[in-house]
């Protein structure tokens, strides 16, 4: 996991050729004027969702994903976030690579505006949370393909 804020995100490119274009499209994209919804930047390799969520989730959803990392970047409000371990075996969401476990152990933090953080395959994470009452939050999660293996 990487936390980190978007001035920074040029810095993880050796991440692969996919999460540099991430990166790139990151920089040189009016991030502020995009409609919630679904755009592509180079097919399936690297996608981004934009989403306006309701954060009032009382008890955090843990998930992880096989082939792609997760760069979930708050544009507006706060969203707590939780890394967690010692996870049990993954239920995939049908046609997905999202698998949902329960978490034995975790930390949490919180992001702001401008503010990311890169979830790796595998590693175990809850987004969606309130940072404190219920409230609203923008925010990207940009899909970046690691690999073209399905499995863990």
């Amino acid at each position: 996991m990487i936390v980190d804020r978007l001035e920074n995100i040029g810095n993880y490119s050796y991440l692969g050729k996919s999460f540099e274009t991430a990166a790139r499209w990151l920089k040189e994209t009016d991030l502020g004027k995009l409609e919630t919804g679904t755009v592509k930047i180079d097919g399936d390799k690297v996608y981004v969702m934009v989403q306006e969520n309701w954060l009032d989730r009382e008890t955090p959803a843990y998930e992880y994903h096989c082939q792609y990392a997760d760069i979930q970047l708050v544009l507006d409000g706060r969203e707590r976030f939780l890394l967690g371990w010692k996870g049990t075996e993954g239920r995939q969401k049908p046609g997905a690579d999202v698998y949902f476990c329960d978490v034995g152990e975790s930390l949490e933090f919180v992001l702001g505006p401008e503010q990311f953080a890169v979830f790796l395959p595998g590693e175990l994470h809850a987004p969606g949370n309130p940072d404190g009452a219920p409230a609203a939050c923008r925010k990207l999660v940009v899909k970046v393909r690691m690999t073209e293996d399905e499995a863990c």
